[in-house]
């Protein structure tokens, strides 16, 4: 290709380009270059780059990365400059640079390109705020979320005290307990990074065991609670459900499995298998009473829990304790 194809062809590109010599001169600057820091040739080659302008380019960090280039050194990416430049005020410059060499003489040089990303930077700052202001205004939502929750709790609790006994004093205790396990995961929420994941070994541990404090402090029973809950990173729609599952298989386990003993164990575990995700909630009571007058309500919330997460319920009870299997699609490549 003719000299004058290259030079037409470096005329068309969009960056601007300079050649440089050893010592930093400039060899050559093409149009783009000229018009973007408006500078004429004329002012341009002959001049050492840190010369040009009022002196803007005169970096040291760079000065020292294109001196590497040409005693050997690796080439200059993404090197980001911004700057106070004549006629166009500020402006933010990528730098990419590399050595070529003339040819016929081997004469080293460094083609420099200069690619003006200020828009970018600006578009990418306002975007990073603007994620950072929405992502504080769903903390403070979730805290709020959270406080709403226990004083929604907190009253119910307390008409469920009004009553001395029956079915609409444990109807309100059990919607207590409900509405505490969403208030235990906004908690959870408001403390972390985001709200768009809880880990579920401190969310359904801590759960678990407040569940237990509370059956220990209302009936004075020593019911063991045991956890072997998988570090897993549960999406909040995910753990609301589960959550919530959980809540009533340990409350119907504290409650119901052990009615004439101080003594029994619940365990609970979160395993993950290749595909699955399984929580097991386990006792060793005298197993599911059917004559009982909630005792299918329970299951039906478990069950359409269940369905809500894609998953099925596997149940089994007897004399020596009852057992209830969730199992769950993989989410793991959604997470």
């Amino acid at each position: 290709m003719k000299k004058i194809d290259l030079l037409n062809l470096v005329e068309t590109i969009r960056e601007g380009l300079v050649v440089l010599e050893p010592d930093l001169t400039v060899r050559f600057a093409n149009r783009s270059f000229c018009q973007t820091f408006a500078v004429t040739p004329e002012d341009t080659v002959g001049r050492k780059l840190y010369e040009i302008g009022n002196g803007q380019w005169d970096i040291p960090q760079l000065r020292i990365a294109l001196d590497n280039i040409i005693s050997g050194g690796k080439t200059i990416e993404a090197f980001e400059v911004d700057q106070v430049f004549p006629s166009i005020g500020r402006r933010t410059m990528m730098l990419n640079a590399r050595k070529v060499y003339r040819p016929g003489n081997k004469i080293k040089q460094i083609l420099l390109a200069i690619e003006d990303v200020t828009e970018r930077v600006r578009l990418e700052r306002e975007h990073a705020l603007a994620h950072e202001r929405i992502g504080m205004l769903m903390q403070e939502l979730t805290h709020r979320v959270k406080n709403s929750l226990q004083s929604i709790a907190a009253m119910v609790f307390i008409e469920a005290r009004s009553h001395k006994s029956g079915e609409g004093k444990a109807a309100l205790e059990r919607v207590s307990h409900r509405i505490e396990a969403l208030g235990q995961l906004y908690s959870k929420l408001s403390k972390s990074d985001t709200v768009e994941a809880v880990d579920a070994a401190t969310y359904l541990d801590d759960l678990c065991r407040d569940l237990v404090a509370s059956v220990h402090k209302e009936g004075g029973t020593s019911i063991v609670l045991k956890t072997d809950i998988e570090s897993e990173l549960l999406p909040t729609d995910q753990a609301i459900p589960m959550g919530l599952i959980v809540n009533e298989l340990v409350t119907n386990a504290l409650k119901y499995a052990f009615p004439s003993e101080t003594k029994g164990t619940v365990m609970v575990t979160l395993k993950r298998v290749p595909g699955e995700l399984r929580l097991t909630v386990a006792d060793d009571g005298k197993g599911i009473d059917s004559q009982r007058a909630d005792s299918g309500l329970g299951g039906r919330l478990v069950e359409g829990f269940a369905q809500q997460l894609g998953g099925q319920v596997e149940r089994e009870s007897g004399s020596h304790g009852t057992t209830v299997l969730l199992i769950l699609p993989s989410r793991e490549d959604s997470v």
